[in-house]
């Protein structure tokens, strides 16, 4: 299997190393056909968008001058907010792709939830709050499923399966195991691999995920960003 796009790439707009046109010239290079550009949203503390219009706006100014060269879109890594399925999601801004991660320095709506989510230990309560945010908001992409907090990945498939999500396998965060994917897929989930790329010459470096995906048994028809 061979990549067709990175929908999940940082910039400087966040703690990426590169700017926007970096992280394209290195897909560009990598021959790749689409790019996403998805820095953490608002509300991660460390590493969160400051000026979510400059952003936006450079990233509309760039899918404007590659047109032609490579499909460049508009990408959101949202922080899991609550229990409830909160996200921070900016208003006013239609991003081509909506992508939504647990992350431990996120603010939290409420002590409950940062409890919950910043110590992970309740499986049910932790999946609970994903299939909320899948039902209330556009989510395309699940981000490191597992990550920084226990998920069913059954249930969670289920949701994505039902919601068009597409469950990411991280080519950066490799908790992920080779049957908690075929769970997933058990459920139905369509699978998206990543490089979650913080650096530009990261961008396309997804070897470890393409290997996770056929040692869970995935074929092509069951990833969308890859073909023979």
């Amino acid at each position: 299997m061979m990549l067709t796009a990175d929908y999940h790439t940082h910039t400087t707009f966040s703690h990426g190393k590169g700017g926007p046109g970096e992280n394209i010239e290195a897909a560009i290079s990598s021959g790749l056909e689409e790019i996403g550009i998805a820095d953490h949203s608002v509300r991660h503390l460390a590493y969160g968008v400051r000026n979510i219009e400059r952003y936006f706006g450079e990233l509309e100014k760039a899918k404007r001058l590659y047109e032609g060269r490579i499909v460049v879109k508009t990408g959101i890594e949202l922080n899991l907010l609550g229990l409830d399925g909160s996200v921070d999601l900016p208003e006013g801004y239609g991003f081509d792709v909506t992508i939504l991660g647990v992350h431990k320095a996120a603010l939290y709506k409420n002590v409950k939830s940062a409890w919950a989510l910043l110590f992970g230990a309740d499986r049910k309560k932790i999946t609970g709050a994903y299939l909320q945010a899948i039902r209330k908001n556009r989510i395309d992409i699940i981000a490191h499923p597992g990550y920084a907090a226990p998920v069913d990945y059954g249930m969670l498939g289920k949701a994505c399966s039902d919601y068009g999500t597409l469950f990411e396998i991280n080519a950066r965060h490799r908790g992920l195991a080779a049957q908690d994917i075929a769970q997933a897929a058990s459920e139905g989930a369509r699978f998206v691999i990543s490089s979650d790329a913080h650096v530009p010459g990261d961008v396309g470096g997804v070897s470890f995920a393409l290997e996770l995906a056929a040692a869970a048994g995935l074929t092509e028809k069951q990833i969308v960003n890859v073909k023979s």
